[in-house]
């Protein structure tokens, strides 16, 4: 029987997660996922990686963000979530990443293939943060926020977001890739200070909605197969395909949710980023409606 839709992994790293480590493996900690959606691939720092993938070169995915909260230890052991570049101002991740968290408490590497090499990309600290106003309201399918930086992020070439109401980057069989700094242990925690990825195929939303209930294919698509996912630690990073002939990398989603990671028959979830109705009903708050002139949508 299928683990009900709200009691799903998250797919972020907790700090309560993280000391409760070896012993709860895949579990969720109380304190990092209360309020987390469809336990997002991010909750308990045990169990979080990009399953299946291969390291990275440095420069790879220069869009590609790690939140880390601030304080002391090395950025490995304070990257709890994944982002990316959305516009020189903007990074966008998941909601239950940064829900209830304050802008103060958290920063950002951007364009950083290895964690703690400091020469590698840009350090930003976060002036707002925006939680998709339905994702606050309780639907967790609009599991989305988007990051404020105190400072532009130059020399960086942001995500391409597929164009709204358009389903063609998410077609049925396409590849995608999905990367992270995630776990790569599940039995004994090893968290790899080197960016790693993967390939997956997008399914269906048939298979999606018969896997799982609560997914909205409005806002939702999935992808993933046994052997191949995010878990754990990737939550909030992107879903992207680069395309023949075209520039830039599109990114048709964020990591939220899974049953498992990479276990067959249960893909992950990701908040579909071309969905007409994501960007809409972002006007729903006052926050929204700014970052979103912000933004130029």
């Amino acid at each position: 029987m299928r683990i009900p839709f709200l009691r799903l992994q998250s797919r972020q790293i907790t700090a309560a997660g993280m000391a409760a480590g070896v012993a709860l493996s895949l579990s969720i900690s109380a304190a990092g996922t209360a309020q987390a959606a469809p336990v997002a691939k991010d909750g308990g720092r045990p169990g979080a990686y990009i399953i299946g993938g291969v390291e990275k070169p440095n420069g790879s995915y220069p869009f590609m963000t790690a939140l880390l909260n601030k304080g002391n230890g090395s950025p490995v052991d304070r990257q709890f979530c994944g982002g990316s570049l959305l516009s020189q101002d903007v990074v966008m991740t998941a909601a239950h990443c940064v829900e209830g968290t304050k802008a103060k408490t958290i920063e950002l590497t951007v364009g950083r293939t290895v964690l703690s090499d400091k020469r590698q990309g840009s350090l930003r600290n976060v002036s707002e943060i925006v939680v998709h106003p339905r994702y606050a309201n309780g639907q967790e399918a609009y599991d989305m926020a988007l990051l404020v930086l105190d400072k532009p992020v130059t020399g960086i070439a942001p995500v391409v977001l597929p164009t709204q109401g358009t389903d063609a980057l998410i077609r049925p069989g396409a590849s995608a890739t999905v990367a992270g700094w995630g776990n790569t242990n599940t039995e004994i925690p090893s968290f790899p200070d080197r960016l790693r990825a993967v390939n997956v195929p997008v399914l269906s939303h048939i298979e999606c909605k018969a896997t799982y209930p609560g997914y909205d294919k409005r806002v939702n698509v999935c992808a993933g197969v046994e052997g191949k996912d995010s878990c754990q630690g990737d939550s909030g990073g992107p879903l992207f395909r680069k395309l023949p002939g075209r520039q830039g990398v599109y990114q048709i989603g964020v990591v939220s949710y899974g049953d498992g990671c990479a276990e067959q028959g249960a893909p992950g979830v990701y908040t579909y980023t071309g969905s007409a109705k994501l960007w809409k009903t972002l006007d729903e708050s006052a926050k929204g409606k700014k970052v979103k002139r912000l933004l130029g949508r």
